[in-house]
């Protein structure tokens, strides 16, 4: 009390004086302030940032029985569960998910062959989310037992394949990718949208049991920013080259 009243009586008998401390302060708590909004948006930024290289072998379904074990009652897939195995496929295959599962605005997919569930799931819940989705494939392996490239599309996901003998052989994907999120500002003529994390998966691996469980395969999963703009930039040359072909086989199925 003592002291709001000699502030008080400071005000009234030196208010130039006044003024100058009560600016001070305000620069100071907004710098106090900015500095706090600057430290939570790194640390939110430090968690989206990935590289790292993930590699499926022969060594990554010795844990299957596990798992099976331990699957929730009900559940499509079981889960992991104090798995000890460092080549695990389903935690390996749990870091692909767990990006699709982060992406706020546009996953663009080129892939060979698709047919893993588990991934398939992510998309549905992405689009449930209102990400946007395009996917590239094969135009013969587009139709491969099981290929969730179907599905998805049958969901209105846009899917194109070039018409030709050479095989779209690629297995990677953007999620966020800078241009394809501008592109999606200016299509929904918003001023601004929520700032993104790109990530770019990459590697050999095909999207199937095959691929995650029997194979001897690598996946680089990185928010280089190099390598997300790069990809990002085929896969829009290829969407254009490949724009009249799309629907001429997806959506009559």
């Amino acid at each position: 009390m003592l002291s709001s009243q000699l502030i008080m009586e400071q005000i009234r008998d030196h208010p130039i004086v006044a003024t100058i401390s009560i600016a001070v302060g305000a620069v100071l708590a907004s710098e106090v302030m900015w500095k706090a909004v600057l430290y939570f948006r790194d640390k939110r930024e430090k968690a989206r940032r990935v590289h790292e290289v993930v590699c499926f072998n022969e060594l990554g379904e010795i844990c299957a029985a596990q798992h099976l074990r331990n699957c929730s009652p009900g559940s499509p897939e079981p889960v992991v569960f104090r798995c000890h195995n460092k080549h695990c496929t389903l935690r390996n295959v749990g870091k692909i998910v767990e990006q699709i599962d982060r992406a706020e605005h546009s996953i663009d997919l080129a892939i060979y062959t698709f047919t893993s569930l588990t991934l398939a799931e992510a998309f549905k819940r992405a689009l449930q989310r209102g990400v946007n989705i395009r996917i590239i494939s094969d135009g013969e392996m587009v139709y491969s037992f099981g290929s969730q490239i179907t599905t998805l599309a049958r969901f209105g996901v846009p899917v194109r394949v070039p018409i030709t003998t050479y095989m779209m052989h690629n297995k990677y994907c953007i999620i966020d990718g800078v241009e394809r999120v501008k592109e999606i500002r200016m299509l929904k003529k918003r001023k601004w949208m929520r700032p993104c994390y790109s990530i770019a998966i990459i590697g050999s691996v095909n999207w199937t049991r095959q691929g995650f469980g029997g194979n001897w395969e690598a996946c680089v999963i990185t928010h280089d920013e190099k390598v997300t703009l790069m990809l990002q930039a085929e896969f829009n040359r290829m969407w254009k080259a490949f724009e009249k072909d799309e629907n001429k086989i997806i959506q009559k199925e």
